[in-house]
C-alpha cells in the first residue's frame, strides 16, 4: 500500500469517527491534529484532501472547514 493510500484510508476512517454524512461540515483541525499525531504530515493530508475535492467528494468552505458532498465509500472498498 502506498503512503497516499495509507493516508487516504486514515483520513476516511477519521471522517467516519466524526460520523460525517453528506452536507455535514467539519473543521479541518478536527482532521489534521489527530492525523498529525498519528504520524501523517500536513502535506500528505492536504494531498488526499485535494484529490477528494477533485473527485467531488468534499469541498473546502470558508472558515477552515470542509463539507462532505457524497457518502463515504463502504469500509474495505
Amino acid at each position: 500500500m502506498s503512503r497516499f493510500e495509507e493516508t487516504e484510508t486514515a483520513l476516511t476512517d477519521r471522517l467516519r469517527v466524526l460520523k460525517m454524512k453528506p452536507d455535514m461540515t467539519v473543521n479541518l483541525f478536527d482532521i489534521g491534529v489527530p492525523m498529525n499525531a498519528a504520524g501523517f504530515s500536513q502535506e500528505e493530508i492536504l494531498a488526499v484532501l485535494t484529490a477528494l475535492e477533485q473527485d467531488k467528494i468534499i469541498e473546502f468552505i470558508p472558515g477552515n472547514r470542509l463539507r462532505l458532498l457524497k457518502p463515504l465509500p463502504e469500509e474495505g472498498q
